[in-house]
């Protein structure tokens, strides 16, 4: 017997829509906030090593941020499918429902890759370029579990001022922190 629309449309969870609708204004919010500031961020974040900045920060948990945006774009997705295959009952979206889901499974393995080839490459590029690591007994960024903090001269890593001008590790405070040790 075929079911008409509106026969289909309530078989369909109340709780699941307002989940889906809030995961697609989060996905729209989560992008405008990348577009706006992180992409610009972890651009920043990846060159530093090549800026010759006399301060930089590593921070290994942003990169990891793209991969997570796709995963929250598949979830969305895989959402979207599954009401379309309530509604028209077409075995094309359930299909499209699976083959998102495997997609979420292989960005959640290149997350993994990613973190880990940022972390080995960044630190090469760092110590190639001049720079060391803060050891553990520095000012800076005292707390941070997902960043450090690098220098071109050890002394920079005990410095109060740099302290007060690095709170948090943004690019602008980096830029800060070098136009701070320029007027010296």
């Amino acid at each position: 017997m075929v079911k008409s629309l509106k026969q289909r449309f309530s078989n369909i969870d109340a709780t699941f829509l307002i989940a889906l609708v809030i995961a697609i204004a989060l996905t729209i919010l989560a992008t405008w906030f990348m577009a706006s500031y992180v992409l610009n961020e972890i651009i920043q974040g990846l060159l530093y090593p090549y800026s010759g900045y006399p301060v930089i920060v590593s921070s290994s948990v942003d990169i990891l941020i793209f991969p997570g945006w796709a995963v929250m774009c598949l979830a969305v997705l895989i959402g979207i499918s599954d009401v379309l295959f309530d509604l028209t009952e077409k075995p094309f979206f359930n299909s499209l429902k699976k083959k998102l889901g495997l997609a979420v499974g292989v960005m959640l393995v290149v997350s993994i890759v990613t973190l880990i080839a940022n972390y080995v490459t960044w630190q090469i590029a760092a110590r190639a370029n001049g720079y060391t690591q803060c050891t553990s007994g520095s000012i800076l960024l005292v707390g941070s579990k997902t960043s450090s903090v690098w220098s071109k001269e050890e002394y920079l890593c005990y410095d109060y001022n740099v302290d007060r001008l690095l709170p948090t590790g943004t690019h602008e405070q980096v830029l800060e922190v070098a136009e701070y040790l320029n007027r010296d």
